[in-house]
């Protein structure tokens, strides 16, 4: 069962947010709707009524593969942000359960009411909220995936080719597509494929969205 210590932090109440509990555990949801409970900024939402929630929150011991494609199926594609209280956080590929909605990670030992409220407020508004152990190793899977896969193929994280990237760079500095050219030795036609590449795969409308997209993404 989820530990609710005495907690006496408060937090200014906003809207309202609305949290659904994945537990396999009754007890474990149990102790998570008595915290959502506990905080006046909080509410709980049924799993039934989840394309409402404006966070899930899953109770395991460990994440698991399996967990993982239960969360998936769900969310059914939704970006819900969701946010987890785990006992440890196991082997399964971060780089899945950050793609899957994973936002937020709390310890068990460590759960209070404020800490959960502040876990929730944090993810609900685009945030993200990992320990410091489960942050470096998404740091580390993601250079391993940029060393490996990306950086091979000419790829960047974003998914766009590095010289993609380049040309959209240039074209924030001003630079005309005869200037990208010379810049980059290519062809005038060469820069203008490049661009209009993008803007198709992306649905961008002219050089300005691109380059707001961009700045938007924090590619540049």
């Amino acid at each position: 069962m989820i530990p609710t210590p005495a907690d006496t932090t408060e937090s200014p109440v906003t809207s309202l947010l609305r949290v659904s509990v994945l537990a396999a555990d009754q007890l474990d949801e149990a102790g998570v709707v008595n915290l959502i409970g506990r905080r006046p900024e909080l509410t709980v939402q049924p799993m039934n009524r989840l394309a409402e929630a404006d966070v899930l929150v899953v109770v395991s011991s460990t994440l698991t593969a399996q967990l993982l494609r239960q969360i998936r199926d769900q969310v059914a594609g939704r970006n819900l942000p969701i946010a987890t209280i785990l006992e440890r956080f196991g082997e399964v590929d971060l780089l899945t359960a950050v793609e899957v909605g994973l936002r937020g990670v709390l310890w068990r030992p460590q759960v209070t009411a404020g800490r959960f409220a502040g876990l929730i407020q944090t993810v609900a508004a685009g945030d993200s909220d990992l320990p410091r152990e489960v942050a470096s190793r998404l740091v580390r899977d993601m250079a391993e995936l940029q060393r490996s896969v990306l950086i091979p193929r000419g790829l960047t994280p974003s998914g766009l080719e590095r010289r993609e990237v380049e040309v959209l760079a240039l074209i924030a500095d001003g630079l005309d597509t005869a200037e990208i050219a010379e810049r980059m030795q290519y062809s005038e036609r060469t820069v203008k494929n490049i661009l209009s590449g993008v803007m198709a795969r992306l649905g961008l409308r002219n050089r300005s969205h691109a380059v707001a997209y961009a700045l938007k993404a924090g590619l540049l």
